[in-house]
């Protein structure tokens, strides 16, 4: 590509121009806040997760 388009070095847009990023995050905030799911604060603090001196896979799982 030759020409780069003038949106890509001034800012400002010609034609049709879509922020896709910032859609995709407000369609997705969309489906969080509809969704049935509660939110009550965070989660509670676990005493081994404060500590992540053992191996990969110390307690199963894969690695």
């Amino acid at each position: 590509m030759t020409e780069f388009p003038s949106r890509d070095i001034s800012g400002k847009c010609e034609g049709e121009c879509k922020n896709i990023v910032l859609e995709a995050d407000e369609k997705r905030q969309k489906e969080i806040d509809t969704s049935s799911v509660g939110y009550d604060g965070p989660s509670p603090s676990v005493p081994w997760a404060k500590n992540r001196s053992e191996a990969p896979g110390f307690f199963g799982g894969h690695v």
